[in-house]
This record gives C-alpha cells, sequence and structure tokens, in this order.
C-alpha cells in the first residue's frame, strides 16, 4: 500500500470509532487475544468503549513493519484524533521492551514485554478443561534447542540483508544501476564475516541463555521464545486441538480470570477510563 492508501484507510477506521481512536495490532489473530487479556470477550465489530481494535491482514500488509509505517504516516493527519499501535517483541529482551510499555511510555508506538502477544496468555493461567497445570520451567526447557535454532536465524537474515542478499535485488527507476565491483566487494567483506562465525557455539549459546532466562523469571524467558507455539504446539500437543480452538479456549479463560492487569492498566492510562 501507498501511504496516500494507508492514509485514507486510517481515516476510514477513525471515522468507525466513535472514540475517534483507532488500536493497530500486528495480525488479524492478535484481536481475540487482546481483549482477552483486556478480561473483555471479543465485541461486535471490534469496537469497545468507542475504541476500534484493528489486526492487519497480509493483503494490505501485516507485521512489525506494517504497524510502524501506519503509526508514521498516522502523524501527518491534521486534525484530533489518537492512533496507537502494539508491536510484538520478536526476541528483544526484558530490558529492552520494558521502556516502550510501561509509564511513562506514551506512545504512539508501544511494544509487549514478551516475544508475541501470546505469550501473555501464559501469564494468565491454564486453561482447566485442559487439565492439570503444567510445570512450566520444564515445559519451556524443551523448546530451547528451536529458540537457539530461530536466534541464529535472526543474526544470518540480519547478516543477509546488509549482504543485499536477503531477496531479489532490482535494479530501481531514478537511482544509478550498481556497479559489478561494488557489488563483489560488499559479498566479499560479508563472506569473511560468515567464515568468522562459529554457528555451533552460537547455537549452543543461544539455547544455554533461554534455559538461564527461565531459572531467573518467566517474564525473561516470554521474551526469547516464540509465544505462538504455546498453542499450535504445546496446547494442541495437550489436548489434540487445533492452534484457533486452543487461542479460542486460551482467551475464554483469560476472560472468566479478569484478563492481564498490566494490559489493563495499559489501556486504562492510554485510552482514559479503565477497561
Amino acid at each position: 500500500m501507498t501511504d496516500t492508501e494507508i492514509l485514507n484507510d486510517t481515516v476510514n477506521d477513525l471515522q468507525a470509532a466513535p472514540a475517534q481512536c483507532v488500536i493497530y495490532l500486528e495480525g488479524r489473530t492478535d484481536v481475540q487475544v487482546f481483549f482477552a487479556l483486556l478480561g473483555v470477550v471479543t465485541p461486535v465489530g471490534n469496537l469497545h468503549q468507542g475504541v476500534l481494535v484493528r489486526g492487519l491482514t497480509q493483503s494490505g500488509g501485516s507485521g512489525a513493519a506494517a504497524v510502524t509505517r501506519r503509526i508514521q504516516v498516522a502523524t501527518t493527519l491534521r486534525r484530533p484524533f489518537r492512533v496507537f499501535g502494539l508491536l510484538d517483541g520478536d526476541g528483544k529482551s526484558l530490558e529492552d521492551l520494558a521502556p516502550r510499555f510501561d509509564p511513562p511510555c506514551i506512545g504512539p508506538l508501544f511494544a509487549w514485554k514478551a516475544y508475541s502477544i501470546e505469550n501473555l496468555l501464559q501469564k494468565t493461567g491454564w486453561p482447566r478443561s485442559w487439565g492439570a497445570r503444567p510445570d512450566w520451567h520444564r515445559e519451556l526447557r524443551a523448546y530451547a534447542p528451536y529458540v537457539g535454532l530461530n536466534r541464529i536465524h535472526r543474526q544470518f537474515s540480519e547478516i543477509l540483508v546488509r549482504l543485499g542478499i536477503a531477496r531479489f535485488t532490482n535494479p530501481e527507476a531514478g537511482r544509478r544501476l550498481q556497479r559489478e565491483a561494488d557489488i563483489s566487494r560488499n559479498l566479499g567483506a560479508g563472506q569473511e564475516r560468515l567464515r568468522r562465525l562459529d554457528v555451533q557455539q552460537i547455537f549452543r549459546a543461544e539455547a544455554r541463555a533461554f534455559r538461564n532466562a527461565l531459572d531467573d523469571t518467566l517474564d525473561t524467558a516470554n521474551c526469547l521464545y516464540n509465544g505462538k507455539w504455546l498453542l499450535s504446539h504445546l496446547g494442541a500437543s495437550k489436548t489434540g486441538k487445533s492452534t484457533e480452538a486452543c487461542r479460542a479456549d486460551w482467551a475464554a479463560h483469560a476472560c472468566s480470570v479478569g484478563g492481564l492487569q498490566e494490559v489493563k492498566d495499559w489501556w486504562t492510562r492510554t485510552i482514559g477510563k479503565a477497561p
């Protein structure tokens, strides 16, 4: 989408929100979890207290970059409005994420104090219908190899981006064509950096760091592993249900216990009234 299309889309969202306030989330499925953390059953039209909560979809651009871009474009609106965005932590540390969520942060762009919004479901407890509450330390420890592998993937992805080979490269209108010598020199520098990396050692260090985080606090660990695994693997393995059914069950549980206080507090100070 172009900036003009995003701007028009945002204006339409504001017009649909009686409170002239919109909250953007990274994905469509985030909405159900978000309301559950507020202790609220997902309302018709995703409107709560006149505020529209919208999860972005792939067709119009989703994820952290899309939410960030919408907030940037929204700042060009010359009218009374409130547009906020909430991003997943995506592996950043608790120390990095807390200042982007806790007061005195006023946004308009916030970040969850977790790898993803789904991690926060773990903090509301275990759905009673799923049986005995798991030993979180033992259950999550088994995911350490996946955490280590994914963190290596992130490091290598960043290197590939800097090398310019993370995706296909096309000539851009109005910009000077790159020369073969320039590209070759850049690739050579990157190759030398890759050669110096001990992948096995990095993997073991990252897996060990996650286990150490578990020994510290679950809040710390929740910033390092992908909370979607709670639904797609842990919940599905325990119940035999689909990811979607696990999400619905855990959201219902979160609502039944009144949500998560830190998210409710965020709503109160950001929107101006208790959820």
